[in-house]
């Protein structure tokens, strides 16, 4: 009985890692592809969240979004390259890049001003967007 229970949960388990492995993959192709669905500024995304969380959790989680705003910081922590962008606020953006991003990231100066595509996955003090590519689109709204 006990072997039936632990096959049970153990397809479970890999039904549900390999869903998780697909969502990850299908994103980050086609995130750099995909053409967002809000462009909005880093300070204005972060007001959004601190006035009402709940609501912008509904409007922007999960979605492809294009921020812009200056870099304040560039991170190589773990084999991941992270840009942190400026706002007026305490809080920052925090936008994990792709790895099929090309960029070299010492050529990203602090205080540039950059567009940055990803998934929002919403707000935990900063506001956190992954799979992301530099938007070099020149036609942004």
């Amino acid at each position: 009985m006990a072997k039936k229970y632990s096959f049970f949960f153990k397809s479970i388990f890999f039904v549900v890692l390999g869903y998780f492995t697909y969502q990850v993959i299908l994103f980050s192709k086609s995130v750099k592809n995909t053409e967002s669905e809000f462009t909005i500024s880093a300070t204005k995304l972060l007001t959004e969240f601190e006035q009402n969380e709940k609501q912008s959790d509904k409007k922007y989680t999960n979605k492809i979004i294009t921020i812009y705003g200056t870099v304040k910081n560039i991170s190589h922590l773990n084999n991941r390259r992270t840009i942190i962008l400026n706002s007026n606020n305490t809080s920052s953006i925090i936008c994990d890049l792709d790895d099929k991003e090309t960029i070299d990231t010492n050529t990203i100066k602090i205080n540039q001003q950059l567009y940055i595509k990803g998934i929002c996955k919403g707000y935990l003090k900063d506001v956190i967007l992954l799979n992301c590519f530099l938007d070099t689109n020149k036609n942004h709204e």
